[in-house]
């Protein structure tokens, strides 16, 4: 403890008399943390920190020596003063108090990173649903969960943050910013066949054909090629533009057992705990929890005047994890196979015309099994990037 710090605090000056001083002088100096000491016949003057006090009153007694106070300052002493002024007390702990709730509550909520105002509308809508608003305790509040709502909001939402400095709230909602198209700064690339496929119609505006109208080719088979070398010598490298139509076959299967096991999220608990730096200190709760859980755990540090103080409240969400079966008949599985077939139908060969559809369905003891056969038209050419020096 440096001496300015302890002059602070609080410092006692003492006058000692007595006939056997070397042992007061030998104990003051093992014992105490002695500033200045000073002799003067069968006087001893010295100053200590104020803590030493009742230490002092114990060696003179002992030594069969008078202790005098002669002088008390610092910040200790002032105060001492008022500890039987309980209205004053009582004061200062409330004020502190006060200014550490009001330090921790939500004064104003920002919505920046987007004009749109039905979106701001909602998303204040969502916060308050969930607790989000003026008056709000910060620690109380579960960030991460309300990054994950806000997204529900749009499909244009892109990211989400939710932060805070002091009482003030920020929610950066960023949306999708459309890309305009163009044609300069594309990077040089050819086109390869997706599937096993035969070629029915071929429309090249850009690169070097490859293959012909007929032709079988497989999957990965380099179909337009942007890499042109002309009757100079000199070569260069397109970005391909092209359309290859082609025929191809598709087999797709889906499979429904009677005894379906499933997991479905259940009750959710909350339970929380007091940390201190790296301690937590687990706040009693009243929920029992048994069995699987998910957990997410989330942590509000306590502000004071804006200052975050190395205190907080950890948020640990349990999600109970409920397993399921559900038995199904023959009849019941088959309605959802053909539900599946129906949602990969819509989903992922829209694209694509259908010239002919082949199903099967296979029924066991324990399952439902059904397997389609497509036969299908439609652009087969993606594109793959040309990586030259």
């Amino acid at each position: 403890m440096s001496l300015l710090f302890m002059h602070l605090t609080g410092i006692i000056t003492v006058r000692v008399d007595g006939f056997d001083m070397g042992t007061v002088i030998n104990r003051l100096r093992k014992e105490c943390k002695v500033i200045s000491l000073d002799t003067k016949g069968n006087t001893v003057y010295a100053t200590l920190p104020f803590y030493y006090e009742k230490k002092l009153e114990d060696i003179s007694y002992q030594s069969n020596c008078v202790l005098e106070i002669t002088s008390r300052k610092g910040v200790y002493f002032h105060f001492r003063k008022y500890r039987k002024r309980y209205g004053f007390v009582v004061g200062i702990l409330v004020s502190i108090l006060l200014s550490f709730y009001l330090s921790n509550i939500v004064f104003s909520i920002r919505i920046v990173g987007t004009d749109d105002e039905s979106i701001i509308y909602e998303a204040r809508e969502i916060l308050e649903e969930e607790g989000l608003k003026a008056g709000a305790f910060i620690p109380n509040l579960n960030f991460l969960k309300l990054q994950t709502r806000l997204f529900e909001i749009d499909d244009d939402i892109s990211w989400v943050s939710i932060g805070n400095s002091g009482s003030v709230v920020t929610v950066n909602l960023r949306t999708v910013v459309e890309k305009v198209e163009t044609d300069e700064g594309r990077i040089p690339c050819n086109i390869i066949a997706t599937e096993d496929a035969q070629i029915v119609d071929i429309n090249v505006l850009v690169g070097h054909l490859e293959k012909l109208i007929g032709d079988a080719v497989a999957k990965g088979d380099l179909l337009v090629s942007g890499y042109v070398e002309r009757g100079s010598g000199r070569t260069y490298y397109y970005h391909s533009i092209a359309n290859i139509t082609a025929v191809f076959e598709r087999t797709v299967t889906f499979e429904q057992s009677i005894y379906d096991r499933k997991v479905v999220d259940g009750e959710i608990f909350y339970a929380k705990s007091l940390s201190i730096f790296d301690i937590d200190i687990p706040i009693p709760n009243l929920n029992v929890l048994s069995g699987s859980y998910i957990t997410d755990t989330y942590r509000a540090s306590l502000n004071l005047f804006g200052i975050e103080l190395p205190i907080g409240i950890t948020t640990t969400e349990y999600t109970e994890q409920i397993y399921k079966l559900n038995i199904y008949t023959l009849d019941e599985a088959e309605e959802i196979v053909y539900a599946r077939l129906e949602n990969y139908e819509e989903n992922l060969i829209g694209d694509y015309e259908v010239m002919n559809k082949d199903v099967a369905v296979e029924k066991t003891d324990s399952s439902v099994v059904l397997t389609c056969t497509y036969t299908l038209k439609g652009d087969i050419g993606i594109e793959s990037p040309i990586f030259a020096k």
